[in-house]
This record gives C-alpha cells, sequence and structure tokens, in this order.
C-alpha cells in the first residue's frame, strides 16, 4: 500500500486541479501517481475535499444525543435511578427501546457515572446548599482547620530513616 499524501501535497493538488492541469502534470509535482490525482478529483467532486470521509466503526448508537441531554437533565432531578428505571425513561418519552448497558455506555461517553450522578444533582440543589450554610454559619473563619493529606503517605519517607543514606 503506498503511504499516506501529506497535507501540503493534498494543498498542491487541489490548487493544480482548480487550475485546470493535467494529471500527468500534476503527478509529476505533487510526487504520486496519475491514480492518486484520479482519485483526489473524484473525492473533490463527491465530498468537496481531497479525502474521502473516514468509515464509521462499529454499529450506530440507539441513544441519540438528544435523548442523553433529555435522560440527563432528568437524572439531575431523580439521581437515584437504576439503569432499567433509565430504559423506561426513554421509552416512555422517545417510543425508542433500548438496553440497559446502552445507557451505561452513552452515560459514560459523557463521564458520567451513578456515584457522579449522584454528587453533581446534590451540588445542584439549592435547598442543600442553603441548609449547609445555615449548619456552619456559625463557625467562625479562624476555627477551620485544614489538613495536606499528602503529608499522611507513609510510603514518602525522609531520608536517613531506616537506613537510608543521606545523600
Amino acid at each position: 500500500m503506498a503511504p499516506s499524501l501529506a497535507e501540503s501535497q493534498h494543498a498542491q493538488i487541489h490548487a493544480m486541479i482548480l487550475g485546470k492541469r493535467p494529471p500527468a502534470e500534476i503527478a509529476d509535482a505533487a510526487t504520486c501517481s496519475t491514480r492518486g490525482v484520479y482519485r483526489i478529483k473524484r473525492n473533490l467532486r463527491r465530498f468537496g475535499t481531497t479525502k474521502a470521509p473516514s468509515n464509521g466503526v462499529g454499529r450506530p448508537r440507539s441513544i441519540t444525543s438528544e435523548m442523553l441531554d433529555a435522560l440527563c437533565k432528568h437524572l439531575l432531578d431523580e439521581p437515584d435511578l437504576y439503569h432499567h428505571e433509565m430504559v423506561d425513561f426513554v421509552w416512555n418519552h422517545f417510543r425508542v427501546q433500548v438496553t440497559a448497558s446502552s445507557i451505561r455506555r452513552a452515560l459514560d461517553s459523557r463521564g458520567w457515572s451513578k456515584k457522579k450522578i449522584g454528587c453533581v444533582a446534590k451540588a445542584r440543589n439549592a435547598d442543600l446548599r442553603d441548609l449547609y450554610s445555615h449548619n456552619t454559619s456559625h463557625i467562625r473563619s479562624w476555627q477551620y482547620v485544614f489538613v495536606d493529606e499528602s503529608g499522611c503517605d507513609k510510603r514518602i519517607r525522609q531520608r536517613g530513616q531506616d537506613g537510608l543514606p543521606l545523600v
């Protein structure tokens, strides 16, 4: 199989095709075959670009982006849904039969998990934020203690302990 052409070669061939040059002259100037020039001409006619679109991998998704948007909005209101309940939601609103695993894969594509859904829903709940502010309003700023947990790692040791030489 011949190596792929560089972007600069594609640009050169495209400009020469638009300039109505013969294929043999284009192939000599761009150091490619005349078959390559004909292929690029065909791609320009069909797709409007010098490269053909890539082939899709795998089968098409059963959950569209509109379905996933609606499901994500619904999960913000009800974060404790099971996957089969999410399947029922999609069926009730879109009349599309999907599987629980396709729901999980679609949520994974957005970076959502069951654990993250609960955290996001709690963070967006105004009542919980107000309750937290109310519960912590009596604490003064000088009373807070912040702990840096990086110093708690026992695998990290200072040199000189346990017979390690000082350098």
